[in-house]
């Protein structure tokens, strides 16, 4: 897979009726973002680095240690990056007429042994958000390097 990357895929059901119930501070405090405009808490804009440094006028982080953005940061995380992605969607209700909805989430990445699956196993342990989701499907799919000139052909590193 020289050259090439892996993308793995996740359907994530969020709890919404559960989650709704939750006040909008300690949502913000469980995912470490402004509701409204997704920015870090202490920031002004979804974009901006969160700063993990700064404290609020109670002397605590702005940004709580178990946060969803403080577990997945690549600076909590050996540097892993991941070019992510995800989707809202909403399939309906389920036999009990709650909603099914939630996120489905793409990653692309070079080694998901060194990326993917250490940030997910830190999250799986330390979470809060953990509580209002519940996976329902996860896959992953090698995605090899692109053609090269001179009669190159997909796959070739792969199958020689």
């Amino acid at each position: 897979m020289t050259g090439g990357s892996y993308l793995v895929t996740r359907k994530i059901r969020m709890l919404v009726e559960t989650w709704d119930r939750t006040s909008l501070a300690e949502q913000e405090e469980i995912v470490g973002r402004t509701k409204g405009s997704g920015a870090p808490l202490g920031r002004t804009d979804e974009f901006d680095e969160p700063d993990f440094a700064a404290r609020g006028d109670d002397g605590q982080p702005l940004i709580a240690e178990h946060a969803h953005v403080t577990l997945a940061h690549p600076s909590r995380n050996n540097g892993a990056l991941l070019l992510r992605r995800g989707y809202n969607f909403v399939d309906g209700s389920d036999g009990l007429g709650r909603l099914d909805a939630g996120l489905f989430f793409i990653a692309y990445q070079r080694d998901p042994r060194r990326q993917f699956v250490p940030i997910q196993t830190r999250l799986a342990r330390h979470d809060v958000m953990n509580e209002y989701l519940r996976h329902v499907s996860s896959g992953l799919f090698a995605c090899p390097p692109g053609v090269r000139d001179g009669g190159d052909h997909r796959g070739r590193a792969l199958f020689g």
